[in-house]
Protein backbone atom coordinates (compact mmCIF):
# COMPACT_ATOMS: atom_id res chain seq x y z
CA UNK A 1 0.00 0.00 0.00
CA UNK A 2 1.19 3.31 -0.46
CA UNK A 3 0.60 6.79 -1.80
CA UNK A 4 0.66 8.64 -5.25
CA UNK A 5 0.25 12.26 -5.89
CA UNK A 6 -3.02 12.67 -8.24
CA UNK A 7 -1.88 13.38 -11.37
CA UNK A 8 -4.48 15.68 -12.10
CA UNK A 9 -4.71 17.41 -8.90
CA UNK A 10 -7.97 19.46 -8.26
CA UNK A 11 -6.33 21.40 -5.30
CA UNK A 12 -2.69 22.99 -5.11
CA UNK A 13 -1.08 24.22 -1.99
CA UNK A 14 -1.77 25.96 -0.24
CA UNK A 15 -5.88 25.47 -1.11
CA UNK A 16 -5.16 21.67 -0.51
CA UNK A 17 -3.17 18.42 -1.61
CA UNK A 18 -4.51 15.41 -3.00
CA UNK A 19 -3.54 12.06 -3.40
CA UNK A 20 -4.04 8.37 -4.81
CA UNK A 21 -4.07 5.68 -2.16
CA UNK A 22 -3.11 2.34 -3.87
CA UNK A 23 -4.21 -0.46 -1.98
CA UNK A 24 -2.81 -3.02 -3.36
CA UNK A 25 -0.21 -4.03 -6.58
CA UNK A 26 -2.44 -6.77 -7.88
CA UNK A 27 -4.71 -4.77 -10.84
CA UNK A 28 -7.30 -7.27 -10.74
CA UNK A 29 -8.19 -7.43 -6.99
CA UNK A 30 -11.20 -5.60 -5.45
CA UNK A 31 -11.08 -4.38 -2.07
CA UNK A 32 -12.98 -6.73 -0.64
CA UNK A 33 -11.02 -9.44 -2.16
CA UNK A 34 -8.27 -7.94 0.32
CA UNK A 35 -7.16 -9.94 3.27
CA UNK A 36 -8.13 -8.37 6.89
CA UNK A 37 -4.23 -7.72 7.33
CA UNK A 38 -4.10 -5.74 3.62
CA UNK A 39 -6.60 -3.79 4.61
CA UNK A 40 -5.52 -3.12 7.77
CA UNK A 41 -1.84 -1.49 6.25
CA UNK A 42 -4.39 0.00 4.35
CA UNK A 43 -5.58 1.89 7.35
CA UNK A 44 -2.47 2.35 9.02
CA UNK A 45 -1.50 4.63 5.82
CA UNK A 46 -4.88 6.67 6.56
CA UNK A 47 -3.46 7.37 9.81
CA UNK A 48 0.31 8.07 8.70
CA UNK A 49 -1.50 10.78 5.77
CA UNK A 50 -4.17 12.28 8.72
CA UNK A 51 -0.80 13.19 10.77
CA UNK A 52 0.89 14.23 8.35
CA UNK A 53 -1.71 16.11 6.59
CA UNK A 54 -3.21 17.46 9.34
CA UNK A 55 -0.30 20.35 10.47
CA UNK A 56 -0.75 21.70 7.49
CA UNK A 57 -4.77 21.88 6.66
CA UNK A 58 -7.75 21.98 8.62
CA UNK A 59 -9.67 19.12 6.84
CA UNK A 60 -8.48 15.73 5.92
CA UNK A 61 -11.01 14.05 3.42
CA UNK A 62 -10.28 10.32 2.56
CA UNK A 63 -12.52 8.58 0.47
CA UNK A 64 -13.26 6.37 -2.29
CA UNK A 65 -15.47 5.81 -5.19
CA UNK A 66 -16.02 2.19 -5.80
CA UNK A 67 -18.36 1.14 -9.21
CA UNK A 68 -19.00 3.06 -12.74
CA UNK A 69 -22.54 4.14 -11.46
CA UNK A 70 -20.92 6.13 -8.71
CA UNK A 71 -17.86 7.48 -10.44
CA UNK A 72 -14.86 4.50 -10.28
CA UNK A 73 -12.75 5.57 -13.72
CA UNK A 74 -9.80 3.54 -12.39
CA UNK A 75 -10.46 0.02 -11.52
CA UNK A 76 -6.65 -0.44 -10.16
CA UNK A 77 -8.11 -0.88 -6.09
CA UNK A 78 -7.46 2.52 -4.90
CA UNK A 79 -9.02 5.55 -2.68
CA UNK A 80 -8.37 9.27 -2.44
CA UNK A 81 -7.18 11.75 -0.30
CA UNK A 82 -7.40 15.44 0.30
CA UNK A 83 -5.96 18.18 2.29
CA UNK A 84 -8.01 20.96 2.55
CA UNK A 85 -7.52 24.18 3.97
CA UNK A 86 -11.41 24.91 4.77
CA UNK A 87 -14.16 22.75 6.79
CA UNK A 88 -16.03 21.34 4.15
CA UNK A 89 -20.31 22.21 4.60
CA UNK A 90 -21.12 19.07 5.82
CA UNK A 91 -18.27 18.72 8.49
CA UNK A 92 -18.81 22.30 9.82
CA UNK A 93 -22.57 20.65 10.55
CA UNK A 94 -21.60 18.37 12.25
CA UNK A 95 -19.52 19.97 14.30
CA UNK A 96 -21.53 22.97 14.86
CA UNK A 97 -24.24 19.90 16.33
CA UNK A 98 -21.15 18.70 18.63
CA UNK A 99 -20.16 22.06 19.63
CA UNK A 100 -24.06 23.10 20.69
CA UNK A 101 -24.66 19.64 22.21
CA UNK A 102 -21.34 19.97 24.31
CA UNK A 103 -22.27 23.58 25.20
CA UNK A 104 -26.00 21.97 26.65
CA UNK A 105 -24.00 19.46 28.52
CA UNK A 106 -25.52 16.44 26.87
CA UNK A 107 -21.67 15.57 25.81
CA UNK A 108 -21.02 13.57 22.52
CA UNK A 109 -24.08 13.15 20.26
CA UNK A 110 -22.46 10.91 18.02
CA UNK A 111 -21.74 8.78 21.38
CA UNK A 112 -24.87 9.02 22.77
CA UNK A 113 -26.50 7.48 19.04
CA UNK A 114 -24.08 4.57 19.01
CA UNK A 115 -25.38 3.77 22.95
CA UNK A 116 -29.17 4.23 21.48
CA UNK A 117 -28.45 1.99 18.63
CA UNK A 118 -25.90 -1.02 20.08
CA UNK A 119 -28.26 -4.33 19.49
CA UNK A 120 -31.08 -2.98 17.71
CA UNK A 121 -32.77 -3.03 14.13
CA UNK A 122 -30.39 -0.39 13.06
CA UNK A 123 -27.04 -2.41 14.19
CA UNK A 124 -25.89 -4.36 11.13
CA UNK A 125 -22.54 -5.23 12.09
CA UNK A 126 -20.31 -4.61 15.23
CA UNK A 127 -17.49 -6.03 16.62
CA UNK A 128 -14.89 -5.19 20.26
CA UNK A 129 -13.91 -1.28 18.73
CA UNK A 130 -16.34 -0.38 16.18
CA UNK A 131 -20.40 -0.66 15.49
CA UNK A 132 -22.12 -0.31 11.84
CA UNK A 133 -25.37 1.06 11.78
CA UNK A 134 -28.05 1.76 8.85
CA UNK A 135 -29.60 4.77 11.60
CA UNK A 136 -33.06 5.63 11.30
CA UNK A 137 -32.18 9.23 9.62
CA UNK A 138 -30.19 7.95 6.75
CA UNK A 139 -30.10 10.11 3.57
CA UNK A 140 -30.10 7.27 0.96
CA UNK A 141 -30.56 3.27 0.92
CA UNK A 142 -28.04 1.21 2.80
CA UNK A 143 -26.37 4.42 3.77
CA UNK A 144 -24.04 2.72 6.57
CA UNK A 145 -22.36 4.55 9.18
CA UNK A 146 -19.49 2.79 11.41
CA UNK A 147 -18.42 4.51 14.46
CA UNK A 148 -15.65 3.57 16.77
CA UNK A 149 -17.09 2.52 20.32
CA UNK A 150 -14.12 5.07 21.74
CA UNK A 151 -14.90 8.79 21.62
CA UNK A 152 -11.87 9.53 18.72
CA UNK A 153 -12.02 12.71 16.65
CA UNK A 154 -9.58 11.51 14.32
CA UNK A 155 -7.48 9.02 13.05
CA UNK A 156 -4.24 10.00 14.44
CA UNK A 157 -6.06 8.93 17.41
CA UNK A 158 -7.03 5.54 16.58
CA UNK A 159 -4.72 2.28 18.36
CA UNK A 160 -3.70 -0.72 16.17
CA UNK A 161 -6.55 -2.44 16.96
CA UNK A 162 -9.00 -0.16 16.27
CA UNK A 163 -7.44 0.43 12.73
CA UNK A 164 -7.39 -3.88 12.37
CA UNK A 165 -11.10 -3.98 13.72
CA UNK A 166 -12.06 -1.37 10.96
CA UNK A 167 -10.32 -2.94 8.20
CA UNK A 168 -12.49 -6.10 9.32
CA UNK A 169 -15.64 -4.66 9.68
CA UNK A 170 -15.39 -2.53 6.22
CA UNK A 171 -14.96 -5.55 4.57
CA UNK A 172 -17.56 -7.51 6.56
CA UNK A 173 -20.13 -4.99 6.09
CA UNK A 174 -18.99 -4.62 1.62
CA UNK A 175 -18.92 -8.36 1.58
CA UNK A 176 -22.42 -8.66 3.28
CA UNK A 177 -23.80 -5.68 0.42
CA UNK A 178 -22.67 -7.41 -2.34
CA UNK A 179 -24.30 -10.66 -1.07
CA UNK A 180 -28.03 -8.97 -0.85
CA UNK A 181 -30.53 -10.70 -3.44
CA UNK A 182 -28.44 -13.65 -3.83
CA UNK A 183 -25.62 -11.30 -5.20
CA UNK A 184 -27.79 -9.82 -7.88
CA UNK A 185 -26.33 -6.75 -7.14
CA UNK A 186 -22.77 -7.44 -6.65
CA UNK A 187 -20.28 -5.51 -7.03
CA UNK A 188 -22.51 -3.18 -4.88
CA UNK A 189 -21.14 0.43 -5.85
CA UNK A 190 -20.51 2.20 -2.63
CA UNK A 191 -19.27 6.11 -1.83
CA UNK A 192 -17.05 5.72 1.56
CA UNK A 193 -16.00 8.57 3.32
CA UNK A 194 -14.09 9.51 6.96
CA UNK A 195 -15.55 11.80 8.68
CA UNK A 196 -12.90 13.27 11.09
CA UNK A 197 -11.49 16.92 12.43
CA UNK A 198 -8.80 17.98 15.00
CA UNK A 199 -11.67 19.24 17.70
CA UNK A 200 -11.02 16.68 20.44
CA UNK A 201 -14.80 17.04 20.71
CA UNK A 202 -15.59 15.96 17.42
CA UNK A 203 -16.07 12.04 16.83
CA UNK A 204 -14.94 10.24 13.99
CA UNK A 205 -17.07 8.32 11.74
Amino acid sequence: VWLHPNDFPPLQPPVGEAYVVIYNRDHQRTFTQLSVDEVTAVTHLWRDLYRDHSSRYQTVRIFENSGEAIGQTQYHPHGQAFGLSVIPPILERELETVLLEDSAGRGCPFCRERAELEGGVHQVAANTTWQAFLPPYVHYPYETHLYPRRHVANLAQANDDELHNLAELLLRVIAGYNALFDGAMAPMPYLMGIHQLADERFHMH
